[in-house]
């Protein structure tokens, strides 16, 4: 908390607190910044730097929001459908890239994310993506708390505003300027700094990029892409079967696939991560790669473990080494000297 004295009267903050890795020993620096963020999602550090890593969070937190600037090294964030970490909820994450970037998706949606990009992402979808170092101003937002400005229909999960836009230049002064201003506003200022926040980014997202036949477009590729998760296992994921299941001609599924590198593409990715998920979770029995592999569509271990290893960049065993290595530093027996809930762990779970 932060006071601001003014003569003999002193005038509340808004709460304010920062994280930094490097107050920590190496050994615990990410699973200190793993915990931080976990209500959001899952960060997973699959090339640790030559340096070390390192993370640190400057932030408020408001009423309905929490604003930070973050710098951390590269790293890959994951969040399941479903994923409501210490019962949080399914928050909107607007992020403005000051430096460095990410490549990934949300929901169906690829996003590429440079500098001085500003993106919009929707938690209640799954997220993965792959982040360099970097350094981003962030908003985490209550989805109930933007929808009151921009309805759900108006808005397109994994949206981008170019840097070099006008609307991006716009709203990255705008969103700097409330950054800035923080540090010395009051706590009687909260509520109209959220609606200044909310407004401007309602403003510049409301149907960006979404005239109403891209709507109806984006409609049609959600529900198949929802079909073929809920039916990875099945062998018939052909184009022929999602023309005829859906009454699309092949020309337009192709076109529709296409920002997700085709059709086939897209099913072979989702199976591999099923199959991730599968052989990397903790099972009191756990089934051979072969197996996992076949049960989603894959038929020879050989060609499978090649395509795990293309995606992944381990094999399919170093993935199981490598998530039962990191429970086993999670419930060992010798515990950090430091809590890992910040502060800043708490804010996220309580939006």
């Amino acid at each position: 908390m932060v006071d601001h004295h003014t003569g003999s009267a002193v005038i509340r903050g808004i709460p304010h607190d920062v994280f930094d890795s490097r107050s920590l020993p190496n050994h615990a620096r990410f699973e200190a910044w793993r915990a931080t963020v976990l209500p959001l999602f899952e960060s997973h550090l699959e090339h640790p730097p030559q340096e070390g890593f390192s993370a640190r969070v400057d932030g408020f937190k408001l009423r309905r929001m929490v604003i930070c600037v973050a710098e951390f090294s590269g790293q890959r964030y994951l969040r399941r459908r479903g994923h409501r970490a210490d019962e949080g909820a399914d928050p909107l994450l607007i992020q403005l890239y000051l430096s460095g970037g990410y490549v990934g998706h949300n929901g169906y949606r690829t996003v590429r994310v440079g500098p001085g990009d500003i993106s919009l992402l929707d938690l209640g979808y799954s997220l993965e993506t792959r982040a360099e170092r970097s350094r981003a101003l962030s908003f985490i937002v209550p989805r109930e708390a933007m929808f009151s400005f921009l309805p759900p229909e108006h808005a397109q999960i994994g949206s981008v505003i170019p840097a070099r836009s006008a609307v991006g230049r716009i709203l990255s002064h705008h969103l700097l300027c409330v950054w800035n201003a923080l540090h010395g506003a009051s706590a009687d200022e909260d509520e109209h700094i959220t609606q200044t926040v909310l407004g401007a980014v309602a403003g510049a997202f409301a149907g960006y990029g979404t005239g109403e036949s891209q709507v109806l477009e984006s409609h049609l590729l959600d529900a198949i892409c929802a079909y073929i998760e809920r039916n990875l296992s099945a062998e018939n994921l052909t184009p022929a079967h999602l023309c005829r299941k859906f009454a699309c001609s092949r020309a337009r599924l192709y076109r529709l696939f296409r920002p997700l590198g085709g059709v086939a593409a897209f099913v072979r990715q989702a199976r591999l991560k099923r199959c991730f998920q599968e052989l990397t979770e903790p099972r009191a029995i756990r089934p051979s790669v072969i197996e996992v592999a076949m049960r989603w569509g894959f038929t020879s271990q050989s060609h499978f473990s090649r395509l795990f290893r293309a995606n992944f960049g381990i094999t399919p065993s170093e993935a199981i080494e490598q998530a039962q290595a990191q429970r086993r530093a999670r419930t060992g027996s010798a515990r950090p000297a430091y809590s890992p809930h910040s502060t800043f762990h708490y804010w996220l779970s309580q939006l």
